[in-house]
């Protein structure tokens, strides 16, 4: 991943900066100060209602330049990198502004969706992540975006889709499908068949339907046919939304900041080839634990299931398409 940064030279005085995307309907500059510091500015007119309070993010400053200090008599918003060493992080905060205002349409005031974002990442940035997702973390994301983009894509269309997935808002499934629960796993196909079950509640829905889907994954190098990663779908999902979806758009990337993910060149190293998938329907019978059957005082259960003995369960739900 190249840094957009290091083709600015730091100026002698003021800012020298470079506008994002001359087609995009907003005026989104990267720049760098006297310092050399990275900044990103957001130029808009003095009009649009302007909050008395930013968010304040680590690691960026947020300043405010009146009309009266622009050249142009519009406003600028500058996001200032505090640590170059973060750039990645910064980049893919300006790319989420860029894109999340990339359609919009001229009467909508883009100050508020900048600011709401702002507000999403101050959230983010408050957790205390550090790194890549865990490889753990990273093959059950890819199956849960594999599973959104094969099989409800075709059936629901990429809007409805992203607004069923409800495993990073902490719900006991990754996904709600009208009255039907789909929990996913995502297995190596090195390993022992077997999936992990993190609760009494993960197999024991409230809704009529209840389904588990398991993706098989095989570790494969990033050229070879077929080979999926994170990056990818993502970009696959975002390109799905961008067109007509703005608000499923910026749902999306809220959906995403919350799991963790961010848009760093390192998640490329991680590439699978989906070696099997198999949905079983989770009925009465199905080996599960759930929460009626815990002695009291037990408050947390975890366990694994071994899939050979859930194929009488094989089954797939009326809405489900298989390309």
């Amino acid at each position: 991943m190249n840094n957009p940064w290091d083709e600015i030279q730091t100026p002698s005085h003021d800012l020298l900066y470079r506008q994002v995307d001359p087609e995009h309907p907003l005026r989104l500059l990267r720049a760098k100060d006297i310092y050399g510091r990275f900044l990103f500015i957001y130029e808009f007119p003095p009009s649009d209602a302007i909050p008395d309070k930013f968010p304040e993010l680590n690691g960026i400053g947020l300043h405010l330049r009146g009309p009266e200090k622009v050249q142009s008599g519009n406003c600028m918003l500058l996001l200032i990198l505090k640590d170059k060493k973060e750039w990645q992080i910064f980049l893919s905060l300006c790319n989420d502004l860029a894109a999340s205002t990339k359609n919009l349409e001229q009467d909508v005031q883009a100050t508020q969706i900048i600011l709401r974002r702002l507000k999403r990442w101050q959230e983010f940035l408050q957790k205390t992540r550090s790194g890549l997702l865990s490889e753990r973390e990273i093959k059950g994301l890819i199956g849960e975006l594999f599973f959104m983009t094969k099989h409800l894509f075709p059936s629901f269309g990429a809007g409805p889709s992203v607004q069923f997935w409800q495993g990073p808002e902490d719900a006991p499934q990754d996904f709600n499908i009208h009255d039907c629960a789909v929990e996913v796993k995502c297995q190596l196909g090195t390993t022992t068949p077997q999936v992990r079950i993190s609760s009494a509640d993960q197999l024991c829905p409230q809704l009529p339907e209840m389904f588990l889907y398991v993706v098989t994954l095989g570790k494969v190098e990033k050229d070879m046919t077929a080979a999926v990663n994170l990056p990818g779908i993502i970009k696959a999902i975002r390109n799905a939304l961008e067109a007509d979806f703005s608000t499923d758009f910026e749902h999306f990337n809220n959906l995403l900041y919350q799991t963790g993910y961010l848009d760093l060149e390192e998640y490329e190293r991680f590439n699978y080839l989906v070696a099997s998938e198999k949905m079983f329907s989770v009925t009465e019978n199905f080996p599960r634990i759930c929460p009626e059957k815990l002695t009291p005082g037990i408050e947390r259960v975890t366990y694994n299931i071994r899939l050979g003995e859930c194929e009488p369960f094989i089954m797939t739900p009326d809405w489900m398409t298989i390309p």
